[in-house]
């Protein structure tokens, strides 16, 4: 039982290495992330998918489930990182205004409100 416990309280640190990669390639911390043996280039539609999935399993697995449970300031934060992944992608507003901030400031404070958010998430 004791072990069962310990692989669940894990899961959100292993989640981290993939939701923190996924968020850089994103975010143009990484360059272009190619397959060589397939021949097939990831697209900014898989971080967003990792990072989304992590972010979801590690939400779940956190010891604070419940976003209820969470403090005003926690559950802005928490929100605040699907909703960057989310708009960089698809609004185009959103986008705009990251790239308008400043290259490459714009999406490295995306990336960081990411982080904080993940971090709020799972503790």
């Amino acid at each position: 039982m004791a072990s069962d416990y310990m692989n669940i309280r894990s899961l959100p640190a292993m989640l981290s290495v993939g939701f923190i990669l996924a968020s850089l390639y994103q975010f143009g911390g990484i360059g272009t992330v190619e397959l060589v043996w397939f021949n097939y280039t990831l697209t900014g539609e898989h971080a967003i998918m990792v990072s989304l999935g992590a972010f979801a399993a590690a939400f779940a697995s956190s010891e604070t489930k419940r976003f209820e449970d969470y403090e005003t300031w926690e559950q802005v934060a928490i929100a605040a990182g699907p909703g960057v992944i989310l708009g960089q992608q698809y609004v185009t507003e959103v986008n705009d205004f990251l790239v308008s901030l400043g290259d490459p400031v714009g999406m490295q404070l995306a990336f960081v409100a990411t982080v904080v958010s993940w971090g709020v998430a799972v503790q």
